[in-house]
């Protein structure tokens, strides 16, 4: 019996330590990051736990235009843990980035030290579901008449999902911590610390019929999916096959429809789904497809001309038009930023287009655009003047190489000796002749004006005053003049004051702070939905 008493003891300690062990195991993907000068640094950590030997890589995205200051997949090192603390660090170019932190509760909170800067760093642990899963998430969530909370597929991270409210315009990346719960944190790329926690709610069929809205700056609340009628659709231009869905309000048709159109990029249909769940949830059916090269879409993406990709969308009113759901007289295009230029060539080519809505448009041809962009991004992210003047002239000498064919020597003098220089970055420095040729031949002269001259149905007009991609003010005085030429009565021009290119609130334009901006301009989304329905009929 003593005996027995002696070793009980040494059983339960056994048992609590082990317990202790595995709630503290690290092994699985982690996101987080710290702030440095102001910015956001994302910062993916993936733990490997075998036997006793843990192990793990990381990822590290500084905010800057070169990939210099990116680093994927490297080996930890120095990685120690023991009982709730651990260290590791981060070889990043010449330096290490060390990291000392405790865990608790699914997270890993401390400080970092990276050459002089120091300061508190956090991760999450979080899981990583494929796209197909994510899927079953995209929707319009409605809290009431007034508020929807859309969720699709995310811009940066394939492993999360995008939320826009378009009432408060918040904007923010959902991480799963769990099948169905999600977490975010005070910025669109920030995941640490969490300020906002969602969790999906399926019905007795497993498909997603709500969300639960958990944030410390509000009460709790709930939001229903709005139950979308949603098709798969084709259209084919020459031997190019399109695919989309066409994404319909629940009242009877038929609708008017707004086909949201990606730029050359390579971007898939359910990037798009922030654009038209705004118009669905008010009524407006919306068409959203994959760009040349991606999806369910044929051909490449980049370098693809403005008039063969006017034409795919003008394939796809061809097939709208003739559906029973859509109303024939009512299909309308909306573009951003580069496929701006593709919807009003396509506009002024077709009477079938009833509408036309342009966000960050540029009304100067895309090399003059792009000189405009690397001179003022070098200056909002405070480069030395002479830098600044060296990037533009860098930019001059590359399109008039790719005008002329002349040049490319000094271009490539030029990158050699700048190698590794922060401004180089800024003007997407060419990698052969050919490719700046065949860049200028398809995209970088093409000239927007004439397009918009023949344009005689409503338009909406938006730019974003901070637009450091777009020269604004410019592009405003060129579409004035071509609407004037045109003889185009309804056309509405918005300069939104705190907006970026992409319409998000931002002290600058500049590319680097993109992480920890929030939020759209109030009133923003509503504005767009407001000038549509004064023009079209929605059925009830």
């Amino acid at each position: 019996m003593k005996k027995l008493l002696i070793i009980t003891p040494l059983i339960l300690f056994f048992v609590w330590h082990s317990a202790a062990a595995q709630t503290l195991s690290v092994a699985g993907s982690w996101t987080g990051g710290f702030w440095l000068e102001g910015n956001w640094v994302i910062v993916d950590v993936r733990f490997n736990q075998e036997k006793e030997l843990l192990s793990g890589t990381a990822d590290v995205v500084f905010p800057s235009y070169s990939n210099s200051v990116s680093a994927r997949n490297v080996d930890l090192v120095s990685l120690k843990s023991d009982s709730d603390k651990i260290e590791f660090e981060i070889p990043f170019n010449a330096e290490r980035i060390v990291f000392r932190g405790q865990v608790r509760d699914n997270t890993i909170s401390g400080k970092y030290e990276y050459g002089a800067a120091s300061g508190d760093f956090g991760l999450t642990r979080i899981i990583e579901p494929s796209a197909q899963t994510l899927e079953k998430y995209y929707g319009a969530y409605r809290v009431s008449s007034n508020r929807v909370i859309s969720v699709f597929r995310s811009l940066s991270d394939p492993r999360a999902v995008w939320f826009i409210d378009y009432q408060t315009g918040q904007v923010g990346t959902l991480w799963a911590e769990s099948e169905d719960n999600f977490l975010t944190g005070s910025g669109r790329g920030v995941s640490y610390p969490a300020t906002l926690k969602v969790l999906f709610v399926k019905d007795a069929s497993g498909a997603i019929k709500s969300l639960k809205w958990q944030s410390p700056t509000e009460p709790n609340l709930t939001a229903q999916k709005i139950p979308f009628k949603e098709e798969p659709v084709t259209f084919q231009n020459g031997n190019i096959t399109l695919g989309g869905t066409l994404i319909l309000p629940p009242n009877a048709g038929p609708h008017p429809v707004v086909i949201v159109t990606p730029g050359d990029f390579g971007s898939n249909r359910n990037q798009l789904r922030w654009w038209a769940h705004n118009f669905v949830s008010r009524g407006v059916a919306a068409l959203v497809f994959d760009s040349r090269g991606a999806g369910a879409s044929g051909g490449n993406s980049g370098n693809n001309s403005f008039s063969d990709l006017a034409d795919d969308v003008l394939a796809a009113v061809s097939v709208l038009k003739n559906r029973g759901d859509i109303n024939p007289k009512q299909i309308g295009l909306f573009g951003f930023s580069n496929s701006a230029w593709t919807v009003s060539l396509a506009t002024s080519r077709s009477t079938d287009v009833g509408f036309l809505i342009l966000q960050s448009f540029s009304g100067v041809p895309p090399w003059k655009q792009e000189i405009f962009r690397a001179e003022t991004q070098l200056r909002v992210d405070k480069f030395p003047e002479n830098t600044i003047k060296q990037g533009a002239n860098f930019m001059r000498l590359k399109f008039e190489a790719a005008r002329t064919g002349a040049g490319w020597e000094q271009i490539e003098k030029i990158m050699n000796q700048a190698r590794g220089e922060g401004w180089l970055a800024y003007t997407n420095p060419p990698r052969s002749l050919e490719g700046l040729q065949r860049y200028w031949q398809s995209t970088a002269n093409y000239n927007p004006v004439p397009a918009l001259e023949k344009i005689k149905v409503p338009i909406l007009a938006y730019w974003g005053e901070n637009d450091t991609y777009v020269p604004a003010q410019e592009s405003i005085t060129v579409f004035k003049q071509a609407m004037l030429k045109a003889g185009n009565k309804d056309f509405t021009i918005k300069l939104i004051p705190t907006g970026r290119h992409d319409l998000i609130e931002g002290e600058s334009g500049s590319p680097r702070i993109g992480a920890r901006l929030k939020k759209f301009p109030a009133g923003f989304w509503k504005m767009k939905t407001a000038w549509l329905l004064k023009r079209v009929k929605v059925s009830k």
